[in-house]
C-alpha cells in the first residue's frame, strides 16, 4: 500500500529530510454549533465551502476536496501538546462553545465515524462529506475527551515519585469503560500494576478503533527512494492523539523525553519527544563498532515551557521560592 501525500515540495521535504510521512488534519475557517431538530442532539459544524475561485478567471468557481477548503492542514502526530491540551480543556465542563474553541485551534476529534457527516450542495446534487472531521456531537466529544483527561492523569499518577493515592485518584478521574478497567483483577498491594494493565488495555482499545498499520513508501518529488517503513495511520484525530497516549507509556519513568509542569504538586505533563530509534540514527554502536539494535536513540530538544499553559502553576512556583519554600531552588 503506497500514501499518498501533498504535491507541495515543501511538505514532502519535511517527509523525506526530519520525520516519516504522516497523515494531516484540517481545521476549518470557522465552525458553529447546532442543535438536530429531530434527536435534540447539540452538534459542532464546520463552516466549509465545496466550491473555490478559479485562479485568473473572475466569478469563476470550481469544486474542491474538503481539505482543500480547510484553512490548514497540520500534522497532529508531530504536535505532541495535542494530547495535554484536550487532557486539561476536559478539566471543565464540555460545552458546545469549548469545543468550538477547541476546533479554531486542532479540528475536530470525529469522535464518532457516524456521525462525522456533512450534507453540502455539490456539483450534482448534494453532497455528502464523511472522514475530514467536518461534524461532530458535544456529547461524544466529551466523552472521548474524558478519557484521554482520565488516561492522561493516571498516567502524570504513576510517573510522580510520591506514594500512590488510588481513592484521590479516583476521585479526581472518571471512569473508564469496564473492559479497560477490570476491577476484579484489582488486589491490595498491586494497585500499580493494576493501573498499567488498565492504561494498556485502554490504548489498544483505542488504537484498534481508530488506528491502523500503514506502511510508507518514501518519495523524493513524485519519485519513490527505496525507502520504506511500517508505522501507524489514523482515522480521525482522537485516532492521532491516542497514537502519542501510546508512545507516552512506551516513555513511562523516561523523564528525559517528557516534559512535565515543574510545580511539585502538579507534575502534569506538558509535552513531550519520542525520540527516534537507534537504528534510525545510526549512531549508537557497541564497543567493537557494531550499531546496537533496539537501543535508545536520542532526543530531540523539547518546548522551552516549564509550566502549565492557561494555569497559575508558574505563579506559585516563583511565589513560594521567593518565600523560601523547601525543594524550590
Amino acid at each position: 500500500m503506497t500514501q499518498s501525500y501533498d504535491s507541495t515540495k515543501e511538505h514532502l521535504e519535511k517527509a523525506v529530510k526530519k520525520t516519516s510521512p504522516t497523515r494531516t488534519w484540517p481545521v476549518y475557517a470557522d465552525y458553529y454549533a447546532v442543535v438536530d431538530e429531530e434527536d435534540g442532539e447539540g452538534y459542532v459544524v464546520a463552516s466549509i465551502s465545496l466550491f473555490e475561485p478559479v485562479p485568473g478567471e473572475d466569478g469563476a468557481y470550481r469544486g474542491c476536496e474538503p481539505e482543500h477548503a480547510a484553512r490548514k492542514n497540520y500534522p497532529p502526530l508531530r504536535n505532541p501538546e495535542v494530547v495535554a491540551a484536550l487532557a486539561n480543556l476536559a478539566d471543565d465542563a464540555i460545552t458546545a462553545e469549548a469545543v468550538v474553541g477547541w476546533a479554531k485551534e486542532y479540528g475536530l476529534l470525529a469522535s464518532s465515524r457516524e456521525d462525522d457527516v456533512l450534507v453540502q450542495p455539490g456539483l450534482i446534487g448534494r453532497e455528502r462529506i464523511s472522514g475530514y472531521g467536518c461534524r461532530e456531537s458535544v456529547s461524544g466529544f466529551a466523552r472521548a475527551a474524558g478519557e484521554v483527561r482520565t488516561c492522561l492523569r493516571i498516567y502524570e499518577a504513576l510517573s510522580r515519585p510520591k506514594d500512590l493515592d488510588l481513592e484521590e485518584l479516583s476521585a479526581n478521574v472518571g471512569p473508564l469503560p469496564g473492559d479497560a478497567m477490570r476491577p476484579w483483577e484489582r488486589q491490595q498491594g498491586h494497585e500499580k500494576a493494576w493501573l498499567f494493565g488498565v492504561l494498556g488495555r485502554m490504548v489498544q482499545m483505542r488504537l484498534h478503533e481508530h488506528c491502523y498499520p500503514q506502511f510508507n513508501v518514501y518519495t523524493r518529488g513524485t519519485y519513490p527512494t527505496g525507502r520504506f517503513e511500517l508505522s501507524w495511520g489514523f482515522h480521525t484525530l482522537l485516532g492521532a492523539i491516542w497514537l502519542q497516549m501510546a508512545w507516552l507509556l512506551e516513555l513511562l519513568g523516561d523523564e528525559r523525553s517528557v516534559g512535565f509542569c515543574r510545580l511539585p504538586d502538579c507534575r502534569r505533563v506538558i509535552t513531550f519527544e519520542r525520540g527516534k530509534s537507534a537504528d534510525e540514527l545510526g549512531t549508537i554502536k557497541d564497543a567493537e563498532g557494531n550499531f546496537k539494535r533496539n537501543a535508545r536513540g536520542e532526543y530531540k530538544d523539547r518546548s522551552d515551557r516549564r509550566f502549565c499553559k492557561g494555569r497559575p502553576c508558574k505563579q506559585k512556583y516563583h511565589y513560594r521560592k521567593k518565600a523560601g519554600w523547601p525543594g524550590y531552588s
